[in-house]
């Protein structure tokens, strides 16, 4: 009788371990798939800890009026990927890169050509517009741990000589601001110019196409 008791209990253990179901591991929920539209990406795509500020979404500009109908920062994706790098290194002194103005329409362009039609701070839309227009230039400053602006030559479309990055009459505090901006955007591939301390292009944007691009794509 102990026996067959037993027998009976090993019976019932047997089928009681081997009905219960394995455990369905859990999958990892994988990235949504990166938007790219004609070379151009998202930059928080890219880097979320980039600050977007398009001033030209905004009426805080030179032309005093709402420019961008988006609020979405576009940029080529080699770009992108170059500026998160430069925003790595900015993060080991404690800054972050903010944007004032990325992708820019070509309709966009010829918007500002009218309110300025002078080549050294505004492309021609007719003789191959901006580097804007290509999604490799960008316009930029850093800001500190508490978001404030680094003192830096001029504010932002400062169309006179106080903006250019060259000049020798800079406070030590701005000087050195300016020193850590191009000294790391430079290292990682992009070129400054000479009217205007924020806009940096990308090396390689001699390359890069003239696009047409609705950043509300990414809005939707």
């Amino acid at each position: 009788m102990r026996v067959r008791s037993f027998g009976l209990i090993v019976f019932f253990l047997l089928t009681f371990f081997y009905c219960q179901k394995p455990p369905i591991p859990k999958l990892e929920e994988s990235p949504p798939p990166l938007k790219i539209e004609k070379g151009l990406v998202n930059i928080r795509d890219i880097d979320p800890n980039i600050e977007i500020d398009l001033r030209y979404s905004t009426s805080e500009n030179f032309t005093g009026s709402i420019i961008y109908p988006f609020q979405t920062c576009l940029l080529r994706k080699e770009t992108a990927e170059k500026l998160k790098a430069a925003n790595s290194e900015f993060q080991t002194y404690g800054y972050r890169i903010k944007i004032w103005d990325g992708y820019r329409p070509p309709y966009a362009q010829k918007i500002l050509w009218e309110k300025v039609p002078n080549p050294r701070y505004v492309g021609n839309p007719t003789k191959g517009g901006s580097v804007h227009n290509r999604g490799g230039a960008v316009d930029l400053t850093l800001i500190d741990s508490e978001g404030n602006e680094l003192e830096m030559p001029s504010l932002y479309d400062e169309f006179t000589y106080k903006a250019s990055p060259f000049r020798k009459d800079l406070e030590p505090t701005v000087s050195k601001n300016l020193e850590v901006l191009v000294g790391i955007l430079t290292k990682h591939g992009f070129k400054q110019i000479s009217s205007e301390w924020w806009h940096y292009n990308d090396g390689d944007a001699k390359v890069y196409p003239l696009v047409e691009v609705d950043p509300k794509l990414w809005e939707k």
